[in-house]
């Protein structure tokens, strides 16, 4: 057997189920997905349910970790977990280390830096989870691309850290260790969204300074964040997704939940403009023995209200968010709409344009552009922005590979702390609450 020492696992817990990633970093720093499992179920998952080890969210995640496991030979015992937007916020901090001597600035002393920014001040309530760079400074002088490779013999550094509720944290660290996985850390949403669509293009303007959202629509909830030039801005959820679309079609056509959900698939039309149906679509009501039939852009038509309306909740909130920091919602240049919630209905670039006026609007499929299904999407940038960290100090996540044989000598096995000697953590100061399950992060 084999023991993955570079690879990481990550966890996507949405409010529709369990997806699951497992990737092998690459000599680049970028992971090579080996393993994927998905899991469903039936009723919104609640992370802050009093008893989250005896809700059905225990036999999804086991049920995702066996068929990885059997698919794959690949065990995985601990992970990254992702955590929504409506969990976190950021309070503002700043780190500083000194080269002595003079030197070049490395990935460890990033590291440090990074160590220094997370020794910050929060509510016992919460816990640290991530730091995000705002800027870097050799010597007091800005640096406008990575620190890396700059010689200097002072780097600071102003950040935000990224606290979460410590319930949260707690609650879904005991669940995975109910199914014997440890956890490596978590995510926040808007991390993801950001390696999904870490490109240049889609945070950039010509005109200079750049407010970018994305929304990213699940099935109960959407998380909205909002990015500056690529670094996140503000961020929050609402309580809306693709699931309310289901409801309405079961509530005003009187049909079974089951039945709604299929109808939803099978002609998603964003509006009645797109409809191609000719046929009349039959409903059937075992209640009652009876069948009707309905037009298909009566249908159309109780989709396009509800995404009309997760449309105009997303932009609003986005507009509260900006206003709340002191900056005017006409700021915003664009909207990117993804998440498997809404990006497979068809026509949905126009309604959405329909209702977001002032601003540059797109539905991205990013699972499709990227080769992996659409409801992975968040995993996927989970997994690229943990592979990205692991050179500042993120552990790798323990994956154990039953159908590889281990024919290396014993002399030529790396030492089991070998890595942890070369890669510090990032975060040191912790909240009390997240000492039992986070304290191995420290350096």
């Amino acid at each position: 057997m084999s023991n993955l020492k570079l690879a990481v696992a990550v966890m996507d817990i949405g409010t529709s189920g369990v997806r699951i990633l497992v990737g092998r970093i690459t000599d680049k720093g970028t992971p090579k997905i080996i393993a994927k499992s998905e899991c469903v179920v039936d009723e919104p998952i609640n992370v802050l349910a009093p008893d989250l080890i005896a809700t059905p969210l225990r036999d999804c995640v086991e049920k995702a970790v066996d068929t990885i496991l059997a698919k794959t030979g690949i065990e995985i015992t601990s992970c990254y977990v992702s955590i929504s937007n409506d969990y976190i916020e950021q309070i503002y901090s700043t780190g500083e280390i000194f080269l002595v001597p003079q030197a070049p600035i490395t990935g460890l002393d990033v590291g440090k830096v990074l160590n220094r920014a997370s020794e910050v001040n929060y509510d016992d309530s919460q816990m640290l989870v991530d730091i995000v760079p705002l800027a870097y400074f050799a010597d007091g002088e800005l640096l406008k691309d990575k620190p890396e490779g700059t010689v200097c013999s002072r780097l600071s550094l102003e950040a935000n850290a990224v606290v979460a509720r410590a319930d949260v944290c707690s609650n879904i660290t005991k669940l995975l260790a109910d199914c014997g996985i440890k956890t490596d850390g978590f995510v926040p949403s808007f991390f993801a969204s950001q390696k999904v669509f870490d490109s240049s293009s889609f945070f950039s303007s010509k005109g200079g300074g750049c407010f970018t959202v994305i929304a990213d629509v699940g099935g109960t909830t959407t998380d909205i964040s909002i990015y500056y030039n690529g670094i996140p801005f503000a961020f929050d959820t609402i309580k809306v997704g693709g699931n309310n679309i289901t409801r309405d079609i079961e509530v005003v056509l009187s049909v079974p939940y089951n039945q709604a959900a299929r109808l939803k698939m099978s002609y998603n039309y964003a509006s009645r403009s797109q409809v191609t149906a000719t046929a009349p679509i039959t409903l059937e009501r075992a209640e009652v023995e009876t069948e009707q039939d309905i037009e298909a852009t009566y249908l159309a038509d109780i989709i396009n209200a509800r995404i009309v309306d997760i449309a105009e909740k997303v932009s609003r909130q986005a507009g509260v968010l900006m206003e709340s920091r002191g900056v005017s919602r006409t700021k915003i240049n664009r909207f990117y709409f993804i998440g498997d919630g809404i990006v497979q209905y068809r026509g949905l670039k126009e309604v959405l344009e329909s209702v977001i006026r002032n601003a540059d609007v797109e539905a991205v499929d990013k699972g499709k552009d990227l080769g992996i299904k659409t409801s992975f999407t968040t995993a996927l940038g989970m997994l690229i922005y943990i592979s990205s960290k692991i050179k500042y100090g993120r552990r790798p996540s323990t994956v154990i590979n039953h159908n590889e044989a281990d024919n290396r000598r014993p002399e030529e096995t790396p030492a089991q702390d070998s890595f942890g000697e070369k890669a510090k953590v990032a975060f040191t100061k912790l909240g009390h609450k997240a000492k039992d399950f986070f304290g191995r992060l420290k350096s």
